[in-house]
Formats: structure tokens, sequence, C-alpha cells
């Protein structure tokens, strides 16, 4: 594997394993990253960096000096599931545990190479940012991204998310809206009330014909009712019930078409009750060329390292670069499986060629001054 020779040698899989134990075991879950934030602060100190927090609780440390051009490698700290406990377990070649892979993979990696440019005893020609991010997860609306980029915005030249397989490049950001809908209606008894509207009834109605929908597979566009609640008791009609719905596509103009139908849809299940219908997410969509040095620059160093290019769609923190006119890129670093469940997996050997690339690509784009 290539590995730049300006670096110290790379840590052995043991203790980039033991660097990941000791940052996800502790839980973050959407809105709830704090703990694991302190943890990383505590990490990068004990290393001998100077990490710092930016107003949206990111984890930050900067290698060279403040100045124009800057990079920026992000890892997100929140986990999909809010878990009180993690579960953690290796086997077979595999770390089990809720957030290994997503994002705990990117986070170790994130942390193994901020201490190693800082032992390199070198100084980049342009800054370089680690981040470790808050608000990449549900709803979160890649609020820790979103602030990182908009302080630093005129600064940067480029923002790689470590996010995802080994392997990935995701170029393109997809476009998404995120809507609560709630319905309110009467109750009751489910007796004597009987006839009386049901938020829960109504509910259903319009999730069964968003369901029903026929979206478009070019452009790409989906649907998905992710979270649903209601009711008080079994013998109670139901006052109150909300769901929260998922839009995406590759196309804006086709987003922007499927979130009204799903408002009109919505608004005529409820004409015997009220709605409310509240955008709680909206992620900014985007796409880079393959042909972009940032892209090109991620290819290239994939390949020195061994790993076959597969160029993907997706909604990652890049996505909050793009939004701004930031080029932004998001790859993997890990192979794994079942993310966003509680069996979630991540194969240990992965994280070696996932520093090698990362150190790869880090050399393209920032290389120290004097190489």
């Amino acid at each position: 594997m290539a590995w730049p020779a300006w670096l110290p040698p790379a840590p052995p899989l043991d203790e980039l394993v033991e660097g990941l134990l000791q940052i996800i075991a502790t839980p973050a879950p959407p809105f709830g990253e704090t703990a694991r934030a302190k943890v990383l602060l505590e990490i990068l100190s004990a290393q001998g960096l100077a990490p710092y927090q930016d107003a949206a609780g990111n984890v930050i440390v900067r290698w060279g000096d403040p100045g124009p051009n800057g990079i920026a490698f992000l890892a997100h700290l929140d986990t999909a599931l809010d878990l009180p406990d993690i579960d953690l377990r290796r086997e077979g070649g595999r770390l089990y545990g809720h957030g290994s892979a997503d994002d705990g993979s990117g986070l170790a990696i994130l942390t193994a190479l901020a201490r190693l440019v800082a032992r390199s005893g070198r100084r980049p020609r342009d800054p370089v940012y680690f981040v470790a991010n808050v608000g990449e997860e549900g709803l979160g609306d890649l609020r820790g991204a979103r602030g990182f980029v908009a302080d630093h915005a005129s600064d940067l030249r480029g923002v790689v998310a470590l996010d995802g397989r080994l392997g990935d490049i995701v170029h393109e950001g997809i476009a998404s809206r995120r809507l609560e809908a709630e319905f309110q209606a009467p109750g009751g008894h489910s007796w004597s009330d009987y006839g009386s509207p049901s938020a829960i009834h109504l509910l259903g109605r319009a999730i069964a014909r968003l369901d029903a929908l026929r979206l478009p597979r070019e452009p790409r566009t989906t649907l998905n009712v992710g979270v649903i609640s209601g009711g008080t008791a079994v013998n109670a009609i139901a006052r109150r019930a909300t769901c929260l719905i998922d839009l995406r596509s590759e196309d804006p103009s086709e987003l922007q078409r499927l979130e009204q139908k799903v408002r009109e849809v919505f608004e005529e299940e409820a004409r015997p009750a009220a709605l409310v219908l509240r955008c709680v997410g909206d992620r900014p969509g985007g796409k880079l060329a393959r042909s972009h040095p940032l892209v090109a620059a991620a290819a290239a160093a994939l390949g020195e390292v061994g790993e076959r290019v597969a160029y993907a769609t997706g909604s990652t923190d890049a996505n909050a670069a793009l939004g701004a006119g930031v080029p932004g890129i998001c790859c993997g670093v890990g192979r794994g499986g079942l993310a966003h469940t509680p069996q979630e997996w991540l194969d240990e050997s992965s994280l070696v060629p996932g520093l090698a690339f990362t150190a790869a690509l880090l050399a393209r784009l920032a290389p120290p001054e004097g190489t």
C-alpha cells in the first residue's frame, strides 16, 4: 500500500480498533452528542493536540495556520438510533455495535490521521481541518457540517466527509425534505363515541395513499414514512397521531412535486379533523463531475491503495458543502453492514486500507511544505 513518506508509520490494527472502541463506547444519539464530543476532546488533548469546539458543538483540530484554500475532513459524532447502551463485541474479525461503522470508522480514521500529521513535525501548505461534527443523522439536518462550512466557506476549497463503504466516492448529494404530519381529532370512547374521527385512522389512510404513489425511477425519487406515533389507549379514539416522512430525489424539481403531492394527500385526508404539517428537515443537493479535482484525487488515492472505485449518490455531510457552493465529496473508510440497526458491524481489518486511503488523499490535497 502507498503511504506518504513524510508521515510516521501507520499504527497497527489493534491500535485503530482500540481508538474506535474508546470513542463509540459513549452513546451519541441525535441531539445528544455532548458526552461523545467530550471524549473526543479528551482523546485528542491527551495526544498532544489542541482541539476546540465551535458554536455548533463540533470538535475541531486544525493542522497549520489559518488561511485560504483549506481542506476539511469530517466524520460525524452522532448515531442513527437512540440506544442508551451500546453492546460492543469482537467476533470473527468483526466489531459489532451500533455506530461501529456509521460513523465509528470515520471517527477512528479521523483521530488517527490528526495524530499522525501532528507527529510528523511538518506544516501543510494550506490549512487542514479535522472535524468531528454533530447533526448528521435523523433530524440533525446537517447542522454541524452546515455550521462549520458557514464559518469557513470563504477559506475552504474542499470538504471530504469520511462516512460509508471503503471504495465509494459520493460526488452527488441528493436533496431531501423531511416532513412531520400531525392529525388532531376530537377523540372519545371507542364504543360510545364510535364514528368520531380517529387521528390514527386518518393517518393510516394517508400513509396508504402515499404508499400507492408511483415515483419515477429516473430521476430516482424515494419516499419513506419512518416514524409513527399516537393514541392513548386501546379503547380510546385517538385524538392525536403523527408521522415523519423522508422525501428524496436526484432532481430538485421532482422533489418539489413530490412534496406538493404529499401535502395534498394529507390535507385531503384531514378534512374531518385538524392537520399540522411542518418541514423538519431540508438538506441541499449538489453535484461534482467525476473530472473535478477533488473527485479525481479521491479516485487516484483509492487506486494507490489497491481499492476499486465506485461512484455513488447519497445524502451526507458533503451536502452541506455543496449547498454552500464549496466542493464536497463523501468517501467511505471501512466495510460493514446492517447500519442504522442494533446489529451493525464493521470489518476491523478494513480500517487499515481505510487509513491508508485517507492518508494518500491528504497527501494529494494538502501536501506539507517541502514536498
